[in-house]
């Protein structure tokens, strides 16, 4: 929807007296069993904040290759896309019984180079991968818009986007993990028209962008510093600029420009994670079905194999002030309810590094070896998550099945009158 229609439909809410445009813009929660009846509902594992969110099985085939799903997109007629970069295909999971979740998975289109990244615009599925960005109508035919994107060593073709002036941006990465390079194409955000044509820089300066979202009217992406850095680089989420140029392979991570004499005149991130966090996937939620989630940005931290801290294989949902600045992050998964300790982690501009997250760690909760790798948001406000070993799932929100002021302190988002300004206790930080 174009942003001037939307903010019509807001308008319209507003003079209605409605407190959600959800039902002006025609998402509804379908009618469903509780959580506990439905046959899909997962038990006793990966540890999702079952109070809030109802866990169901969309995928789960440990047959297929470990890096299967490494994007998801949900299109408004229920169905969900997802990539196979090793297979060469994208895959369609649609509902075969009615009951409003994805579950049956075909081929919707194969031979590609190496696809992973999504987005679905009017109608259609754009594709990068490899030096090619495709479209796919929905009857699956397949056109290749862009076939010399730069790619070799390094980091591949990412995310995609489409942003409300009607304009393709995809994340490419550098050839290298650290080092100086010329070609301006890598390590960057591409502009480009939906046909191919018209492609510039949008902004450079990154080592891995592995994903792109639009969200409060701005393009955001991800970056990630070298595993176990010695040079105190750090994951970050960007807020990007037209033109803005954001550090590597000076810097990542730095609190603010000119670090040191460093960053030269790179943009400092909106917000910074522990080297090893790894984020790879982001999609804007909003939907306000629930208390805290209305107007955030969910961010999977993928995690760092080869690292001992586990500051990733995580998802989180992140709240922003009116300033775009981060509050806090809200852990989807993994999650364990203990009088909030792990509900909400307030943020005051340090990296969100292990020592957040060692007690839900050494309790045994978690995915772990598994890694989330990307999430998608549908219509009706599901998410969608996937992660290694063929699993997709679903969290649809519980909505009036719980009492959340009871289950919520009042210093997290969660709770109907949480106030930014209240403090929170010493053990949140």
């Amino acid at each position: 929807m174009p942003v001037s229609a939307l903010l019509r439909v807001c308008r319209l809410a507003l003079a209605l007296g409605m407190t959600s445009i959800a039902p002006l813009l025609g998402w509804a929660q379908p009618a469903l069993p509780p959580c506990p009846e439905r046959p899909t509902v997962i038990r006793g594992e990966l540890y999702t904040d079952s109070r809030r969110w109802c866990p169901e099985h969309v995928v789960h085939d440990p047959g297929l290759e470990p890096l299967s799903f490494t994007a998801l997109a949900a299109a408004p007629d229920g169905a969900l896309y997802a990539t196979r970069p090793i297979s060469g295909a994208v895959m369609a999971i649609r509902d075969s019984d009615g009951d409003a979740l994805p579950d049956e998975m075909r081929v919707f289109a194969e031979g590609l180079t190496q696809p992973n990244g999504l987005a679905y615009h009017n109608g259609a599925l754009y594709v990068a991968g490899g030096p090619h960005i495709y479209r796919i109508s929905a009857a699956g035919e397949v056109t290749t818009l862009v076939d010399d994107l730069p790619t070799g060593s390094g980091f591949p073709v990412a995310g995609l986007a489409i942003g409300a002036d009607e304009r393709l941006y995809a994340a490419l990465g550098a050839p290298c993990s650290n080092c100086e390079f010329a070609d301006a194409e890598r390590g960057a955000i591409l502009s480009m028209d939906l046909d191919g044509s018209g492609r510039q820089v949008f902004a450079s300066g990154f080592r891995n962008p592995a994903d792109v979202a639009w969200y409060r009217g701005r393009l955001w992406t991800l970056d990630s510093a070298p595993p176990q850095s010695q040079r105190n680089a750090l994951d970050e989420l960007n807020r990007l600029e037209a033109g803005g140029w954001y550090g590597f392979p000076t810097c990542l991570g730095a609190d603010a420009p000119n670090l040191e004499g460093s960053c030269g005149e790179g943009i400092a991130p909106a917000m910074r994670f522990g080297t090893g966090a790894v984020p790879t996937s982001l999609a804007a939620y909003e939907h306000d079905w629930l208390p805290g989630v209305e107007d955030s940005l969910i961010v999977v931290l993928r995690g760092e194999p080869s690292q001992v801290d586990f500051v990733g294989y995580k998802v989180i949902m992140i709240t922003f002030d009116d300033d775009d600045k981060p509050l806090g992050s809200t852990l989807i998964l993994p999650y364990t309810y203990e009088s909030g300790r792990q509900a909400y982690i307030p943020y005051r501009g340090q990296a969100l590094f292990w020592e957040q997250f060692i007690h839900l760690n050494e309790r045994g909760f978690g995915i772990y070896p598994q890694q989330p790798l990307a999430v998608a948001v549908s219509p009706e406000g599901w998410l969608y998550i996937s992660i290694t070993g063929g699993r997709i799932m679903a969290l649809r929100p519980r909505l009036k099945e719980r009492d959340h002021r009871r289950l919520y302190p009042i210093w997290t988002p969660m709770n109907p009158d949480y106030d930014p300004s209240v403090a929170p206790p010493d053990y949140a930080y």
